[in-house]
């Protein structure tokens, strides 16, 4: 009996002595590596070196954005994430000591936390001096995010900031990490996989005491790719002085290209107040603004009578009027039993369809909106680019309104009514523009073709291999013939030299505009739009002013401005000229 219960005993000892030695094995053998690595970890810290991000350009290579070094205050996981709750709250609050203010760090395993950048030398000397009793502080010299113009086209470039949860849960898988900058709006938001580059870093081995007793490792940080854009910065700075004490926004294109020139909305922000996270102090004085970080170039407004142009097409595309018809304005219009209102009072008397626009006379409108109905009218602005976004490399782009029959129906249950022809005649109503896009159609006015707009015009990393190129895309034909854009052109020219857009005359530089008025809640918008040389046009510019009453008395000075400023510095060689369109251009095709 005994010599049984000791044959058992020797078997299970056996058998655990087995498994012990099984385990052993695959802790040794299998699983070695992965241990070592944990093992080598733990008594090495790790200190991130951050990319430069990638320097921005205007067109003629004059810097938009660039980097400065700065000191940075880091904090290393391994003091966060400790057991001993006292040493690191002892460590967090000399440290807010030597920075003049508390230190409020999360818990958060991985890479260093940043607690301050751009400290002063002389804090950065005293943390440095003191860091034995600072363990799991580390001072660095941080490349920093530096706009040396300020707020000029900030809604443009963007501004860049520490990543967030939501943006963290959509880009870990494309190797975002916590406590990354990332671009928050602008170019720097569309294009950050290319112009972040890659973190570097140093793996020091520390003692028992954390002290560095050798490095393990070392990555340069890999920069990230330079910007072009087609931006014209001298051109921006002086649209942005132009459109400045008001609210609003401007566009200017190239028309033959669709390169964006200058984009200025307002008001507007400095992106360098983003360098450090905003105290609630500095966050209540910049939000005291009327909707900063809203970009207006690209937000959706009533258009008024620069919609004109596009009732116009229609009209003489579908055969309901001819340029020297004669309608009668007696100072309003009599839709049922209802008047209508011109803005001219009195009224403009007799007077030819072409001159309408000239003059932009609302009578004239009103009868050419309800002659064409809500269902011929719209697919012309939607060939114009309206009702959808353009496409642009910039982020917050809206779509804006083409509305219909069918659409109204849907939405409010209602049917079409003529007193909503006659307002989208003059661009009221329902249908919704953005100044981009209004840009695009009066660029499609002067050249004939409608092309994409966009802003990034080449990305190359610092070996000089190009990355993206920005290139033209396949112009859209106009939506009507050359002979109704050259009435429609001629009939603009006037307007300029003896019509509504009087103010936006200047000598040595021939303009083609429309003002327009647009109807809101509160005072009506302003808005100017125009192209210049109209012979050669090389530039278009869509100006929106927000409660500006009048186009004629705000948007077009502000346009008159940029003319200006655009003539003595970039019109070097242009001749002068003048628009053709008569009757006869347009009878003869």
């Amino acid at each position: 009996m005994p010599d049984r219960k000791n044959n058992v005993l020797a078997l299970v000892a056996g058998l655990a002595f087995f498994i012990l030695l099984l385990r052993l094995a695959q802790l040794q053998l299998i699983e070695g590596r992965k241990y070592r690595k944990l093992a080598g970890d733990n008594a090495a810290k790790t200190v991130v070196a951050p990319a430069p991000r990638g320097i921005i350009y205007d067109r003629n290579g004059q810097v938009l954005v660039a980097n400065r070094p700065v000191f940075s205050v880091q904090v290393l996981p391994e003091l966060l994430s400790s057991s001993d709750t006292a040493k690191r709250d002892g460590v967090l609050a000399r440290l807010g000591g030597l920075l003049g203010e508390p230190i409020e760090v999360k818990v958060s395993p991985g890479r260093p936390i940043i607690v301050k950048n751009n400290i002063p030398p002389a804090v950065a000397a005293r943390i440095e001096e003191q860091r034995d009793g600072l363990e799991g502080v580390v001072v660095s010299v941080q490349p920093v995010r530096y706009y040396p113009y300020g707020s000029v086209a900030s809604h443009l470039l963007g501004y860049v900031g520490e990543i967030e949860s939501d943006e963290l849960q959509r880009l870990k898988a494309e190797g975002y990490r916590l406590g990354d900058s990332v671009g928050k709006d602008g170019v720097e938001k569309l294009y950050d996989r290319l112009i972040r580059g890659v973190d570097g870093g140093k793996k020091i081995e520390v003692d028992a005491f954390g002290t560095p007793t050798r490095l393990l490792e070392s990555r340069e940080p890999l920069p990230g790719a330079d910007v072009k854009l087609t931006l014209d910065l001298d051109l921006q700075r002086a649209a942005e002085q132009a459109l400045a004490g008001k609210e609003g926004a401007v566009v200017i294109l190239d028309p033959r290209t669709g390169e964006l020139l200058a984009m200025v909305s307002r008001p507007n922000y400095d992106p360098n107040l983003f360098i450090d996270p905003l105290d609630k102090s500095k966050w209540w004085a910049l939000t005291q603004k009327s909707h900063p970080f809203m970009n207006r170039a690209l937000a959706v407004y009533p258009p008024g009578s620069i919609f004109k142009v596009v009732t116009m097409s229609a009209a003489l595309s579908e055969g309901v009027t001819k340029p020297d018809e004669i309608f009668n304005c007696p100072g309003y219009y009599r839709v049922n039993n209802r008047y209508a209102a011109c803005w001219k009072t009195g009224g403009h008397g007799r007077l030819a369809m072409a001159e309408g626009l000239t003059q932009s006379c609302d009578v004239v409108f009103y009868e050419l909106g309800k002659r064409l109905g809500p269902d011929r009218l719209a697919p012309y602005a939607v060939k114009y680019g309206l009702g959808e976004k353009t496409g642009i490399d910039l982020p917050q782009e809206k779509k804006g309104l083409v509305p219909t029959g069918d659409w109204k129906k849907r939405v409010y249950g209602e049917p079409w009514y003529d007193g909503d022809s006659i307002n989208y005649g003059i661009g009221q109503g329902f249908v919704q523009v953005t100044p981009l896009q209004m840009a695009c159609v009066y660029g499609t006015l002067a050249v004939g073709r409608r092309m994409k707009p966009y802003v990034v015009a080449e990305i190359k990393d610092r070996a000089g291999e190009v990355l993206y190129r920005g290139k033209e895309a396949t112009a859209a034909a106009a939506p009507v013939g050359e002979n109704i854009l050259s009435v429609i052109g001629h009939a603009l020219r006037e307007a300029v030299m003896r019509g509504t857009g009087i103010a936006a005359r200047i000598e040595g530089l021939p303009a083609a505009g429309k003002t327009g008025t647009a109807e809101n809640p509160g005072l009506p918008h302003a808005w100017f739009l125009c192209f210049a040389p109209a012979d050669d046009p090389r530039i278009v510019i869509a100006v929106f002013v927000a409660h500006g009453e009048h186009g004629d008395k705000t948007s077009a000075y502000v346009a008159r401005d940029i003319l200006t400023w655009y003539r003595d510095h970039r019109l070097a060689a242009a001749g002068g000229g003048g628009a053709a369109g008569t009757q006869e251009a347009f009878d003869s095709q």
